[in-house]
């Protein structure tokens, strides 16, 4: 489960600031977040591959 919390997080955060109106709420501005949002999630991912957290 700790290996999902901080992707869940990330996604909830990105949906609170989309659904509260943070940003501006068009098509391209929401697209642009959610490219952001799996950009950082494939490099955490990535992190993780490479630096295991039981070896370091």
């Amino acid at each position: 489960m700790l290996y999902w919390l901080p992707r869940l997080c990330l996604f909830l955060l990105a949906a609170a600031i989309v659904g509260l109106g943070i940003l501006p709420a068009t098509s391209e501005d929401i697209a642009n977040t959610l490219i952001v949002v799996i950009l950082g999630l494939g490099l955490f991912s990535l992190t993780l591959h490479v630096f295991p957290p039981e070896r370091y």
